[in-house]
């Protein structure tokens, strides 16, 4: 294998991007991930070591652009849409935010038609280069230390051939100011950049990049490890059924709850959010009715259909809450997808695709990992979105999760997806 035969891996979620470029979100929560994640300081790494332009747009209070979270947003459902229909059946997850950022960060070295292409794919619009990189500052500034109760992590990294760079200058010092990415050594791939990652998602991801010669690799991680604001007791939780999408039913753990939630009930679903800490972020749950097919009803969520469900939500007197207590892990080649939401240039030979980072460089490699638990204390998970008609608020609701269902962690100030996702099988893992 030659080495530009892994020029650029890329994996979503918590992971690394670049000529070998991944990226990959976790979070922990939950029993198991409690235990593993790390503790919840006053002032977390993330802020300590966060990038000047981060720094400042957190303490100047600058305000986040809309656009960037409506473009991460819109790009991270439809690429969720597009895995969803190539994964039938299965559970499926993503960090919009991790895959959206690591793109973006690519995206500045390239030029011509891989340029105009992805700049669609991302959903760009009329942003320029210079104000992407400033409203990406803006938005990890506004996801530092969010919640005293939510850990949340954001981190990136560049790996180089160090004896002989060839990477811009300009395209390092980006990275460097705006995104904080650490500088390694490429000569160590894939086995340094699979320790950082783990490190970086405390031992949940820990093989992002597959074995081989790679020439640069560009990482960029997610962990999120949130505790609910009211916890389900453990000694509530039962086995219960939960109907697959082919009508089968198996018995799983399922917790349970009565308490005040914000609320929806839609034409076809019914819609909860359940917040971590002090509410800034949530979980938002969205149940399909029974004979709604989960695909076809995740199709038709967009940004705007989240953000109406949020809005038109009512605080319901109470909510008799039954939710799977599950582990979920997902694992995919991003480059079909992306190729089927229109960059595929990105992903061709081409000396003039990427002149901002060096000639010749084109993307190989594109990993996604994902990892979710939700249990009792807290969550690490995907997002969930949808749209509906709100009707008169019972005084009481039975919402019983039993079968295929969406959703998503969702940040409430500035509305950015963190995770998002299909669970088709709370025992899948």
């Amino acid at each position: 294998m030659s080495p530009r035969a892994r020029d650029l891996v890329f994996p979503a979620a918590v992971g690394a991007l670049l000529i070998a470029t991944s990226l990959l979100p976790a979070c922990g929560g939950g029993s198991d991930a409690s235990s593993a994640a790390p503790p919840v300081t006053s002032v977390p790494p993330s802020v300590s070591t966060a990038p000047p332009a981060v720094l400042q747009a957190k303490e100047a209070d600058t305000p986040v652009d809309p656009t960037i979270v409506t473009a991460d947003n819109t790009f991270g459902l439809n690429l969720l849409n597009t895995l969803v229909a190539g994964n039938a059946g299965q559970n499926t997850a993503i960090s919009p935010i991790s895959v959206a950022m690591t793109l973006q960060i690519l995206y500045n070295g390239a030029a011509g038609t891989t340029q105009t292409t992805m700049a669609q794919t991302l959903q760009l619009g009329d942003l320029s280069v210079s104000q992407l990189n400033s409203d990406n500052a803006a938005l990890l500034g506004a996801l530092l230390d969010p919640d005293p109760h939510v850990n949340l992590t954001i981190a990136n990294s560049l790996w180089v051939p160090l004896s002989t760079n060839t990477v811009s200058p300009a395209f390092t010092s980006t990275d460097q100011t705006y995104y904080g990415a650490e500088i390694g050594d490429v000569a160590g791939a894939p086995a340094n950049v699979n320790a950082w990652v783990s490190a970086q998602t405390n031992g949940l991801i820990t093989d992002l990049l597959p074995p081989g010669n790679y020439v640069t690799v560009l990482a960029n991680t997610v962990y999120f490890k949130g505790q609910w604001t009211t916890q389900f007791a453990p000694s509530q939780t039962i086995s219960a059924a939960f109907t697959l999408a082919d009508g089968t039913q198996i018995a799983v753990p399922t917790m349970q709850q009565s308490n005040s939630f914000p609320y929806l009930q839609g034409a076809n679903f019914q819609a909860v959010s359940l917040p971590y800490g002090s509410g800034r972020l949530s979980m938002l749950i969205v149940l399909p009715d029974t004979g709604v097919d989960p695909g076809a009803f995740v199709a038709t969520i967009a940004p705007a259909t989240i953000d109406s469900w949020e809005a038109q939500m009512t605080m319901s007197a109470t909510i008799n809450l039954s939710l799977p207590r599950f582990t979920a892990t997902f694992a995919t080649n991003l480059i079909p997808a992306l190729t089927t939401l229109g960059m595929g240039d990105a992903f061709i030979a081409d000396e003039n695709g990427f002149p901002g980072i060096f000639p010749n460089f084109y993307v190989n490699v594109a990993e996604h990992k994902t990892y979710v638990q939700v249990d009792e204390s807290g969550t690490v998970a995907a997002a969930a979105t949808g749209v509906g008609e709100t009707s008169a608020m019972p005084l009481s609701v039975n919402l019983q999760v039993n079968h295929p269902f969406f959703y998503a962690i969702r940040d409430n100030q500035t509305g950015e997806l963190l995770f998002v996702g299909v669970l088709m099988n709370p025992s899948a893992g």
